[in-house]
């Protein structure tokens, strides 16, 4: 198996150590200290990989390294830290298990739309997160979540136009499309609409936040005012 790890294997070292940890101990109850110790390994090594901009957190793993993330995610945090994760922000402990628990889901969500959906849910978490840190003046997290919010609607465009080549050149008239391509289709709609109403209501918020946010922040909130816009363009075309 040694012969077909990713040539990044490395960075996952201490991921699979502390994994392997938690199978040894998971037997014998371990101690609070060393769970604090693995939650501290964990949120270390994501917080790392967050660094790496020039490629999105866990985007690049193969399946096993996921099976490992989900283990960490949910036996290392704990159910009740992933709970009190999905509302944290980017200034926040539980931030990192935020990104990872997202990374968890989409990689269990198997279907082009289904990712599409989550993703557009993805997008509104990473608007809020814009203007909570826009309103603590810090302009270089509103530029990498601006640059998140850009990855969330670039995949919702590529997975819905797959999607709808994918029926079309297998049910090129209505008469062949069956149940199957008619939920499908079905689907794209409320996708379309719900992307039509968070073009609207994201455009909004940003703008308002503009409007009191302090003077070093703006050019932040501007840029990702603009990749809200041309985003939400590309998906509502892609879903035309």
């Amino acid at each position: 198996m040694s012969g077909k790890l990713p040539e990044q294997a490395a960075e996952l070292e201490s991921l699979l150590q502390t994994a392997l940890a938690v199978r040894e101990a998971s037997a014998i109850q371990p101690r609070a200290e060393f769970r604090a110790k693995a939650r501290y390994q964990f949120r270390s090594a994501l917080q790392a990989m967050e660094h790496k901009r020039s490629r999105p957190l866990f985007g690049w793993l193969p399946r096993w390294a996921t099976v490992v993330t989900v283990v960490l995610v949910l036996v290392l945090a704990g159910g009740s830290a992933v709970a009190a994760a999905s509302n944290s922000m980017p200034d926040e402990p539980l931030y990192p298990v935020k990104l990872a628990t997202e990374q968890v889901q989409l990689a269990f969500t198997f279907s082009n739309i289904g990712k599409a959906e989550l993703y557009a849910k993805l997008a509104d978490k990473r608007v809020t997160e814009i203007i909570y840190m826009a309103k603590q003046n810090n302009p270089e997290k509103v530029e990498l979540l601006a640059q998140r919010l850009n990855i969330c609607l670039v995949r919702i465009a590529v997975l819905a136009a797959t999607d709808k080549e994918k029926f079309r050149a297998l049910a090129p008239s209505p008469e062949e499309a069956g149940d199957g391509a008619q939920i499908q289709a079905n689907r794209q709609v409320e996708l379309r609409i719900t992307a039509q109403r968070l073009a609207t209501i994201h455009s909004a918020r940003l703008r308002a936040v503009l409007e009191t946010a302090p003077e070093s922040v703006k050019p932040a909130l501007h840029r990702a005012i603009a990749i809200s816009v041309a985003g939400y363009e590309k998906v509502l075309e892609a879903l035309d």
